[in-house]
């Protein structure tokens, strides 16, 4: 290890194995590049001269980041979102100050916090908002209107170095910060506010701003009331819906003052379990979280009607997963049902983890329809009608059980 000073007097203890695992974790991401369009296989090839000489410019504080490349995506909705792509050496940077800087907040984190947290998962944050419901009737669905674009410099600097005393860190933070954008048409902007998605410490930024508006806030001034938070996904829990209009008029006034807004129409006050002795479907309403309807469904336990929150895959995920299922067009794919299979399975098998971790056959539906889209392959590769068709896909099953991901759960005809 090295420990060189740069001219604002700020020690730098970056050794070059920090460096190097840091290289091996940014790896396994994505492999868009960044604004100098260089390769994962150019750095791969020169990795030894590239990296020492990034470890060099890290550890004597001469380390400033190139302008972050701007990318839209589309989203559900039919809008876009702009993700800013850091170069692969400024990830790597990004990388080396993100795994310090995680190590100085966990302990400070609140137990309801999930998101980009080791070991904690959506998962887990649903599991304990489906609890919760069955506890308190009404919820707070909190939205803040463009989080990741919003977020103050100013009071994000304050609150890393409240929680990491290392100058350094907050040196490089501000800097990432600061680092100028090129968007898509060539024109160059600085950001004033924000920290780019896409960045690799940008959803440990962002977690760490909510913790010190929202956690700190609710455990300071409602210790007692429950709530679940995945990024900036939020969830409250209470008994009475005039202490959820209280909750939610003072948060508007906090997030406000914050810097943050919380969006007017899609944060909303919701009833699950208006009135759990009647059977009428006026009583229940649902909201959504991480790509899941909390749905309210009456089930007969011991003899009693009881109304029972359940998380189920969303209207929107299913719409999705359909739309790629027929953006792969597999009748279109020559060669034999193994080149569908290797195609297909990788995708079902991420499906069914994520979506299907509650209840297995939650997507059987959309299951059927891939037996449907076989159906349609083997009428174009093998010219079979669909009853033909059916039959040579039950016999396949009959012979190869495993062949498709999810005829575990769906089998052929």
């Amino acid at each position: 290890m090295i420990e060189l000073f740069s001219k604002q007097g700020v020690s730098v203890p970056v050794t070059t194995t920090m460096v190097w695992e840091a290289y091996k974790h940014v790896k396994q991401g994505g492999e868009a590049a960044g604004i100098d369009c260089m390769t994962w296989e150019y750095l791969h090839t020169h990795r030894s001269q590239l990296l020492y000489q990034l470890w060099v410019r890290l550890a004597s504080g001469s380390y400033f980041p190139k302008a972050i490349k701007a990318v839209s995506i589309p989203k559900k909705d039919g809008s876009k979102r702009v993700l800013g792509l850091p170069t692969l050496l400024d990830r790597i940077a990004q990388q080396v100050v993100r795994v310090h800087l995680e190590k100085c907040l966990e302990p400070h984190f609140h137990q309801n916090s999930y998101g980009y947290r080791p070991g904690k998962s959506m998962h887990d944050a649903i599991n304990k908002a489906k609890f919760n419901c069955q506890q308190y009737p009404y919820v707070i669905k909190l939205d803040i209107k463009s989080y990741f674009d919003t977020i103050p410099h100013d009071k994000l600097l304050k609150a890393v170095q409240f929680y990491c005393k290392e100058k350094w860190v907050s040196l490089y933070v501000s800097r990432w910060l600061k680092a100028s954008i090129v968007n898509e048409d060539g024109s160059k902007t600085q950001p004033q506010s924000g920290t780019p998605q896409g960045g690799v410490i940008s959803p440990l930024l962002s977690n760490l701003y909510l913790h010190v508006v929202f956690d700190g806030w609710m455990l300071q001034n409602y210790p007692g009331i429950r709530f679940e938070r995945y990024a900036d996904d939020i969830i409250i829990h209470t008994r009475r819906e005039q202490i959820a209009q209280s909750i939610l008029n003072k948060l508007q006034k906090r997030f406000t003052e914050c810097g943050l807004t919380i969006h007017p129409t899609k944060t909303q006050i919701i009833c699950v379990k208006r009135n759990p002795t009647k059977r009428s479907i006026n009583d229940v309403h649902t909201f959504e979280m991480g790509g899941f309807d909390f749905t309210p469904q009456w089930v007969k336990v011991e003899g009693e009607w009881k109304l029972l929150i359940l998380p189920s895959p969303s209207k929107a995920s299913k719409k999705s997963i359909m739309d790629k299922i027929r953006e792969l067009k597999l009748h279109t794919r020559t060669g034999s049902i193994y080149v569908v299979a290797n195609l297909l399975n990788p995708l079902v098998r991420g499906w069914q983890n994520y979506y299907c971790h509650f209840i297995k056959r939650d997507l059987n539906d959309l299951w059927r329809f891939v037996n449907r889209r076989l159906e349609k392959w083997c009428k174009w590769n093998k010219r079979m009608n669909l009853y033909k068709s059916r039959r040579w896909l039950n016999t396949l099953y009959k012979l190869q059980p495993g062949l498709f991901a999810h005829w575990s759960v769906c089998p052929a005809y």
